[in-house]
């Protein structure tokens, strides 16, 4: 973990020096007072001195000033490298997860990725610039105050030292409760997530269903669990300082009864006495806080293994080696024995076999769960077959880049994601030569995409027209309205494979037919694989498929597929009536 961290590290290695440098002056001048204690004790005050003591005097808030500045820049330098490192980890882990599969995002929440993005770097972040100050700053602080104890006399350091691996034992147990404590708050953090992000999203269902109360009850039993976990982190926390604070009791009477029998007897100087309390106490700050890293770093660590976690996370579907770029698309599109299920479950997908032309209209019908919108999915690699082949133009899709093949395909679904942003960001979207939406000749573009798509007049009324808002997901347009801001995006990308999943089984029967009209223009002169539930919206159809259980089990156009009194023809019936 911390090798892959330190390779987030390697740009700011330098601004990481500077740091240590000014790190060490602190060191410095933490033990610089001892010194001017010892020397103003067993010399200035002796010799009464007061020239010297002038300059001591004066010595004293130099020294702290001094420090402080160090204290400063070693503080800023760390918060720029540590918000810096997470500011590319987050960045790296929302590319990655641009990057990783279909299914990938069918087995992980929303909200528990969210939680990996937000959360768990939120506190990566704080031990990235706590951690290196603690441990570079307070060890050397350590060993200088120890060196200095040392030269004062060192039988009696070392015999005080003695209580230093009695302190790691409490340090070490505690070490181990707070990392597990660490790893059970953050995945109690990402359930909490899951839940806030389900409630927010689907809080129209809820109130429909009068389920307040039960999503309440699930929130407050997340909440409840994370608060526990977190707890159990504070706990073993703030015991590492009152042990501490027990041993330095220990520590500091031992060295008061023998240090003060030396001063007594002659055997030691009341300034070199004094000085070596002054060190001891000193010491006992940096090895206090020793604790407290202790947490942090398990907490760190625990949150960087989780992120790495998701870095680690392969995509499914990946350019192989030798990818090559698909040529534009012309004479057809086939499933070859086309096999899929997730994982080792069940065949979703069982021997598809396919066949469409340039320009033909292929409609699936079927049951929910019979594996018509799987089909689609693949034919953009959305996800890979796990048996057999999709080709195109007699080219196995696996065979050429995603890009590449992505760009001949455009989809217009029942579910329609659009941006918190204007009107002509979403419809742009679906044209990546279009940078500026603003610009004349974009604008013109998006104009007549929209205008293609029965967009323009609706989208006219619009407080700002094309530059207005529409809120996340679109929330301030009607259904029809989304759907056809949706088929004004694909019309935009101008694709000549086109893919509609239920694009209008939730609509009213006038937002269906501004809607169907869109699609039957999109439709022209493409290759067109439908997926509908309405079998009246697929009677147009060159052929219509009948999927069930993963299966091709009928196909023919709509009138032979009536005639031949088979599951198609009762699908249509109970429909009709």
């Amino acid at each position: 973990i911390h090798k892959r961290l330190f390779q987030f590290l390697r740009p700011y290695l330098t601004r990481f020096i500077e740091a240590s440098v000014c790190m060490v002056g602190v060191a410095t001048l933490t033990a610089t007072p001892v010194w001017l204690v010892r020397f103003v004790m067993d010399d200035v005050l002796i010799a009464k001195d007061r020239k010297m003591l002038l300059y001591i005097t004066l010595a004293f808030p130099a020294v702290y000033l001094i420090k402080g500045v160090f204290t400063y820049i070693q503080n800023y330098m760390m918060s720029y490298i540590g918000h810096a490192i997470v500011r590319d980890i987050r960045q790296r882990l929302y590319e990655h997860l641009q990057g990783l599969s279909l299914d990938f995002y069918h087995r992980t929440s929303t909200g528990k990725l969210m939680s990996r993005v937000t959360n768990d770097t939120t506190t990566l972040q704080l031990a990235m610039v706590q951690v290196p100050i603690q441990i570079i700053r307070d060890g050397l602080t350590l060993i200088f105050l120890i060196g200095t104890i040392l030269y004062l006399n060192w039988k009696f350091a070392l015999i005080t030292l003695v209580l230093l691996p009695i302190a790691a034992v409490p340090v070490a147990i505690l070490g181990k409760k707070l990392r597990r404590a660490g790893r059970d708050i953050n995945v109690e953090m990402a359930d909490l997530f899951a839940s806030l992000h389900e409630g927010i999203g689907g809080h129209v269902v809820t109130k429909i269903f009068g389920k307040e109360r039960d999503e309440i009850e699930r929130f407050r039993r997340d909440n409840r669990d994370y608060y526990s976990a977190h707890m159990r982190w504070v706990r073993a926390n703030i015991l590492g300082a009152p042990v501490m604070e027990f041993l330095g009791s220990i520590a500091a009477g031992f060295l008061l009864w023998v240090g003060g029998n030396y001063v007594i007897t002659g055997h030691w100087s009341v300034g070199s006495f004094a000085a070596f309390l002054f060190a001891s106490i000193s010491a006992y700050k940096p090895v206090k806080d020793f604790t407290s890293v202790n947490a942090t770093i398990q907490q760190g660590t625990a949150c960087a293994e989780r992120i790495f976690e998701v870095l680690d996370e392969k995509p499914s579907t990946q350019d192989r080696p030798l990818a090559r770029s698909l040529p534009p698309f012309k004479r057809g599109v086939e499933f070859k024995d086309v096999d899929f299920s997730y994982g080792t479950g069940p065949a979703v997908l069982d021997r598809i076999n396919i066949t469409i032309r340039s320009g033909e209209v292929i409609a699936l019908v079927g049951a929910s769960g019979a594996g018509k919108t799987t089909i689609t999915h693949l034919l953009p690699r959305l996800m890979d077959v796990t048996g057999g082949a999709i080709l195109i133009d007699g080219t196995d899709v696996r065979d050429v880049t995603m890009e590449s093949l992505r760009r001949q395909i455009a989809i217009v679904t029942q579910d329609v994601i659009l941006f918190n942003d204007t009107v002509a960001y979403n419809i742009a979207y679906g044209k990546a030569e279009i940078t500026d939406p603003d610009q004349a000749a974009s604008r013109n573009e998006i104009e007549d995409a929209a205008k293609i798509a029965n967009a323009h007049d609706f989208i006219m009324t619009l407080p700002h027209g094309y530059d207005t808002m529409i809120g996340e997901r679109g929330i301030k347009l009607s259904g029809g309205q989304r759907q056809r801001l949706s088929i004004a995006r694909a019309v935009l990308r101008n694709p000549p494979i086109l893919i509609l999943d239920e694009a209008t089984s939730s609509l009213d029967t006038e937002s269906e037919r501004l809607v169907q009209n869109a699609l039957e223009r999109l439709m022209e002169k493409r290759t067109v694989l439908v997926v509908a539930h309405r079998l009246s919206t697929v009677r147009r159809a060159d052929r219509i498929l009948v999927i069930e259980n993963g299966r091709v089990i009928e196909e023919g156009t709509h009138d032979h597929l009536l005639e031949s009194n088979g599951r198609y023809k009762t699908l249509y019936q109970l429909q009709v009536h």
